[in-house]
């Protein structure tokens, strides 16, 4: 029963980081693969505070949570203008970075000999790890319902809109770099706290708990639950972590031959799991429940694009082959306008109209269109009468003295 309780409490541990990332990612847009890295350096700090200079509970975890706020502060500073691989590379890094700290400063982590022991905050007899879950309990649920919150909030509907789309939210005079950098550190914090929270569960830290396999982890069961949906990281846990690590390590009889490869098949279904959902269902398990408002804007905006596809065809259909073969033997059939320029005569032959298969240019006919209006014909009078010149004097003396 004690190991069903320390596994029900790293669950929760879990279900706490994928929370967060929700936030971070599923809301916000922002791709960190450090996750490892901010609870594994909440999780060190609370022991080194502990042990080393011997805390307590409360002042330790306020003092790692203050750490890992310095540290998320600074990377957000650094990296939150970068795009999403930069933020992903550099993130990666820092988890790297913080893995290294551990086991090369021996003098303050003892490095790879570990770090131990951890006190709970209150000791009950045999109770003590009940009470513990309890707490944990408490955090994960008020955690979860300030994300559902959050969903509903004008808070949640700006993150979404900077998800979406940086520039036109930027364009409407929302500071976005500063939204997204403090929502960076509280989401970062968060992972911290968790880590702290981890601490006093293991008892016991060494440099092996750092490792990439717990951002993999938090990160399968976030895109298999549904990264935009308020209640898929906790679905995606239970499916990932529960399964593997509650149900078949508690309940299901494996021989010690076999147990040794059961972490290398519990890491072959979550990528066999992911690939499927990433193919089948990108969205994950559970639809993104946004706002109303976002849900409406989006159906308005598919509506407009289908409208303009509908627009695009029909003017797609109206300039084919088929429709310009048919104007040119339309406009072959139609007698010939009467010739209105100057010099020409009524028996002057109409200009033949070769249609061609492969030529899209109009007529012959069409391209000249005959010159009409008033203007033009008191042109053409003008033009006549100087081409005539002026008129020859007569030389009859009759004519002159009647005149």
């Amino acid at each position: 029963m004690a190991y069903l309780i320390f596994s029900l409490s790293l669950l929760l541990i879990y279900v706490g980081l994928a929370l967060a990332l929700h936030i971070q990612f599923g809301l916000l847009g922002i791709p960190n693969f450090g996750v490892v890295g901010f609870w594994g350096l909440g999780m060190y700090s609370m022991g080194v505070l502990q042990v080393q200079l011997d805390l307590s509970f409360v002042d330790a975890i306020v003092l790692s949570v203050a750490v890992v706020a310095a540290a998320s502060w600074v990377m957000g500073r650094l990296i939150l203008r970068l795009d999403a691989q930069g933020i992903l590379c550099a993130t990666i890094a820092f988890s790297a970075i913080v893995a290294l700290f551990i086991v090369t400063e021996k003098w303050m982590t003892m490095g790879v000999v570990g770090l131990g022991t951890i006190k709970y905050p209150v000791r009950i007899g045999g109770a003590t790890e009940y009470l513990y879950f309890l707490l944990l309990l408490g955090v994960v649920v008020a955690l979860q319902i300030f994300t559902l919150r959050l969903h509903r909030s004008t808070t949640g509907r700006l993150l979404i809109a900077i998800r979406d789309n940086e520039e036109v939210a930027a364009s409407l005079g929302k500071d976005t770099y500063a939204v997204k950098n403090l929502w960076f550190v509280l989401t970062c914090v968060a992972m911290g706290a968790f880590g702290a929270l981890s601490a006093p569960l293991n008892q016991f830290l060494t440099p092996n708990m750092i490792v990439p396999s717990v951002t993999f982890a938090v990160w399968i069961a976030l895109v298999l639950g549904g990264k935009e949906h308020s209640l898929g990281a906790v679905v995606g846990v239970f499916i990932t972590f529960g399964l593997f690590d509650i149900l078949i390590e508690t309940y299901v009889p494996v021989s010690p031959e076999l147990a040794v490869y059961v972490p290398n098949i519990k890491l072959f279904v979550y990528g066999l799991l992911l690939v499927g959902v990433l193919m089948f269902k990108p969205v994950g398990l559970l639809e993104p429940d946004l706002p109303a408002e976002v849900v409406a804007n989006r159906a308005v905006g598919g509506a407009k694009l289908v409208t303009a596809h509908g627009r695009r065809f029909v003017q797609a259909a109206a300039e084919a082959p088929w429709r310009r073969l048919s104007e040119q033997l339309r406009t072959a059939k139609m007698p010939a306008a009467p010739q209105e320029q100057a010099g020409t005569t009524s028996g002057s032959a109409i200009p033949e109209t070769r249609l061609d298969d492969n030529d899209d240019s109009p007529p012959a006919a069409a391209k000249k269109a005959p010159v009409r209006g008033k203007a033009a014909a008191r042109r053409k009078t003008v033009k006549k009468k100087a081409d005539k010149g002026p008129a020859p004097k007569s030389d009859d003396p009759a004519s002159e003295g009647s005149s």
